[in-house]
């Protein structure tokens, strides 16, 4: 609607304890920013933030402020953001939420997965203790990269949701196992 109507200020957002905002100047989106995210990457954390607080304050935009994003058609912006939305979609059908606990069960499956050693790293890190949230903070990943790659493990069999956290030695033995 702020890109159709071409309107000119910051979509200020939060989520939890989570702030951002999105700039937009005469219906263009310019720039983007939550925490240390900016630009693209900040734009893509929104998506999964569920049930945030949006104020739009309509005002000049900051000369000083950076114009990343104005390299981009906003079409396309919106777009890719349905498109993330829609993927969050279908991954929330293997792993519910970016705080599920899952637990590295192993197994052949893994052998059908095409995976990256970063990937696999990430198996390691999913002991029945860790959410997602934590294994992407962990990384320093993107939650939704991090959804996505153990997503694909989930489907394949390799991972399992667990309802409460596993003892370390229920962990250590399927490590060793």
């Amino acid at each position: 609607m702020l890109v159709n109507t071409k309107q000119s200020g910051y979509l200020n957002m939060r989520y939890k304890d989570v702030e951002g905002f999105l700039a937009v100047e005469n219906g263009v989106i310019i720039n983007a920013k939550t925490g240390a995210y900016t630009a693209l990457h900040a734009l893509f954390q929104f998506v999964v933030w569920r049930e945030a607080d949006f104020d739009f304050q309509e005002k000049p935009i900051a000369g000083d402020l950076a114009r990343d994003l104005a390299v981009y058609d906003s079409q396309v912006l919106i777009a890719g953001v349905a498109t993330k939305v829609d993927e969050l979609a279908a991954l929330q059908q293997a792993i519910p939420s970016i705080d599920s606990i899952l637990y590295y069960v192993g197994g052949e499956a893994l052998n059908t997965v095409e995976a990256t050693p970063a990937d696999l790293g990430l198996l390691i890190l999913a002991d029945g203790n860790r959410s997602v949230r934590e294994i992407a903070e962990r990384t320093k990943l993107n939650p939704l990269e991090v959804m996505r790659s153990l997503a694909r493990f989930r489907l394949a069999g390799v991972l399992e949701l667990v309802t409460q956290r596993v003892s370390r030695s229920n962990a250590e033995m399927a490590a060793a196992g």
